[in-house]
């Protein structure tokens, strides 16, 4: 947890520990990184800033003109350059002591951390670097602040895998390595990383890769029939063999066998695949003759193979056979600068069988239809089912979101991320009788928030949306707040209230009339058209009225 510091006293006293290295990089130095989650312009999504300068004491501000980015090996950088992000920084970065201090600056409305909102300072340590640091600018810039390796070294083929983080580098560096071999190799990650993936590259940078590739899912085989799925058998060796079969193995001859969850292989099939990987040649179900094959064999698994050996569910020398070579697939946490490019990557696949790619490759709009809050929702998620999870999601937000002005997180996706309680907890709260004023609310005549925390979005009156509105100067994340939901879903109940304007709805006349009434005065005209200072000057920037410069 990212510790929250109330005064400069406190960020004078934060801890002095220096950041120590992980295992992997103790003789290769890391150096904190800024890299581009989220940005109106989507081609500039994985971006980088190393932080040099921090360790000689320099302070590094965030605004829309520094730091400098480019992508990971580029020679053009640029800054953030949106026009509607102010020029003035949101907060400035420096190392005091071991730590690092992030504090806010003078710039734009608003700055989050970690999904809370900056008002002060705080400190980042060893444990948030490890883990990445989310800073969300408004709702148009996202960044992550963590480590990368200070010398990334030659660049490996990419093998179709989407990312530039340091897990992604070492994974490519591990399948080119593999991939030159003849042994057989273990790819070993949780659920959902892209083990299959990992298999086929090694595959296609083969001396194999003009052979066959086959697949299959040992847990997927039913454990009377698996022996026959991979062997093969003769016809009439049980019943249903009305023919003979070739297996796997004879359909991998002079290619790759890919056996995914190797660890759920039935135990009297363990003894026949340990078999043929030492003699190379496999006998058909109901045959007496061997035959020879030619095969290099991949496998994968999410278990604990030592642990399942240890408890004699599955065959040691089976498993030295297996892993010859071995091959890890990072989980998508310790990956989460790659999860901007491949949101961007996966939603770019669905959109452009129906033409609607245009919609990740418009200019710099004032409201960007990839949000920013959604992506930083995406990256502080704990992604348990990794990519294939984040795939999914991506999914349920396009079917939900292309014919949107923006995409937003519906409630379900919101609670399974962990932005909103479990549904239970939803239907609890707003059947519990409304809660007693507190002594000192009575006192001051007030009582509970408009919305009393206990109700949903939907049961919000429009009197207490625009009460809560006009509260907080018609900032939709303060406003959120108060009223207890998140900004997605304040999003979609002002597009459904027509007493609330949006400054995207506000014409130019309207805009005039009111600066004119008001003798200029942006906050006074701001009151009077019921939006937000800051969004009176967005959208007098897209009317020409401002300049973006």
């Amino acid at each position: 947890m990212v510790k929250i510091v109330d005064s400069p006293t406190d960020v004078a006293a934060a801890s002095t520990r220096h950041v120590r290295r992980s295992p992997e990089a103790t003789t290769v130095e890391r150096v904190p990184t800024l890299t581009m989650l989220a940005h109106a312009q989507t081609s500039r999504i994985g971006e980088r800033a190393t932080l040099l300068g921090l360790a000689a004491g320099e302070a590094v501000g965030i605004s829309r003109l520094a730091p400098k980015l480019d992508q990971p090996g580029g020679r053009t950088p640029k800054p953030l350059a949106d026009p509607f992000l102010s020029r003035e920084a949101y907060v400035s970065i420096e190392r005091r002591g071991g730590d690092l201090v992030v504090e806010r600056g003078k710039g734009g409305e608003s700055v989050r951390i970690d999904g809370t909102e900056l008002e002060g300072a705080r400190v980042v340590g060893e444990a948030d670097l490890e883990r990445g640091v989310v800073i969300e600018l408004e709702d148009r810039c996202v960044l992550l602040l963590h480590l990368t390796l200070a010398v990334q070294g030659r660049k490996p083929p990419s093998f179709d895998l989407v990312g530039e983080s340091d897990a992604i580098r070492r994974l490519r560096r591990d399948l080119e390595r593999v991939a030159g071999t003849t042994m057989r190799v273990l790819i070993r990650g949780e659920t959902g990383t892209g083990k299959e993936l990992a298999a086929r590259a090694i595959h296609g940078a083969s001396a194999r890769a003009d052979g066959p590739y086959e697949a299959v899912n040992m847990g997927a085989i039913q454990a009377s029939l698996s022996a026959s799925a991979l062997f093969g058998h003769v016809r009439g060796a049980f019943s249903g063999a009305v023919g003979d079969h070739e297996g796997h193995f004879a359909g991998a001859d002079g290619g790759t066998l890919f056996l995914d969850e190797i660890g759920d292989t039935d135990p009297g099939v363990q003894a026949m695949l340990l078999r043929t990987l030492e003699t190379s040649e496999i006998v058909r179900v109901g045959d007496r003759r061997a035959r020879k094959v030619d095969v290099r064999v991949l496998s994968a698994t999410d278990a604990d193979l030592e642990e399942a050996v240890a408890a004699g569910r599955f065959r040691e020398p089976l498993l030295h056979r297996l892993a010859e070579l071995t091959v890890r697939v990072p989980p998508l946490r310790e990956r989460r600068d790659d999860i901007g490019r491949l949101v961007v990557s996966f939603l770019r696949e669905l959109l452009e069988p129906d033409e609607q790619a245009r919609l990740l490759d418009g200019e710099i709009a004032e409201r960007p239809w990839l949000s920013a809050s959604v992506v930083a929702k995406l990256v502080r998620a704990p992604w348990t089912g990794n990519v294939r999870q984040l795939r999914n999601v991506v999914r349920q937000l396009v079917v939900h979101g292309r014919d949107e002005e923006a995409l937003s997180l519906g409630p379900e996706l919101e609670g399974l991320l962990g932005d909103a309680p479990p549904k239970r907890a939803r239907e609890a709260a707003h059947a519990a009788p409304e809660r007693e004023e507190t002594s000192e609310a009575k006192a001051k005549g007030s009582s509970a928030s408009p919305a009393g925390k206990t109700k949903r979005p939907q049961d919000l009156t429009e009197d207490e949306i625009l009460s809560a509105l006009e509260k907080t100067g018609f900032k939709r994340g303060a406003a959120a707040d108060l009223l207890g939901i998140a900004r997605s879903s304040l999003y979609a109940l002002i597009a459904d209230n027509k007493r609330i304007a949006r400054s995207q709805d506000l014409t130019r006349p309207d805009v005039e009339a009111a600066l004119a009434k008001h003798g200029g005065d942006l906050g006074k005209a701001a009151a009077e058209l019921s939006i937000s200072e800051h969004g009176l000057k967005l959208r007098m920037q897209a009317l020409g009225l401002l300049s973006k410069s």
